[in-house]
């Protein structure tokens, strides 16, 4: 793995638990957002969705939620122990 990319996945581990307390509500106030995920659960059909570059997993959980089985991956070890915490 390069330099780079470990240095930018022990950025976004570092703030994971921050970044969730920040966004992590988000879907409560995007209506837009909201229906378009809607249109991800609807087209899937009971496929599997994936959500790249998942952080927190809170659209993940919000997918799933409404019927998705979904996939989450992400490049921070810490956000995705998030998400499975949450999930």
């Amino acid at each position: 793995m390069g330099a780079d990319r470990t240095r930018v996945r022990g950025s976004y581990d570092t703030v994971a638990e921050e970044y969730l307390g920040r966004i992590g509500g988000e879907l409560a106030h995007k209506a837009v957002d909201r229906a378009l995920l809607g249109v991800v659960v609807e087209e899937a059909a009971g496929g599997v969705v994936a959500d790249l570059g998942c952080g927190p997993g809170h659209v993940a959980g919000w997918l799933a939620g409404h019927g998705a089985e979904v996939v989450g991956v992400d490049l921070s070890p810490r956000m995705v122990e998030l998400a499975r915490r949450a999930g």
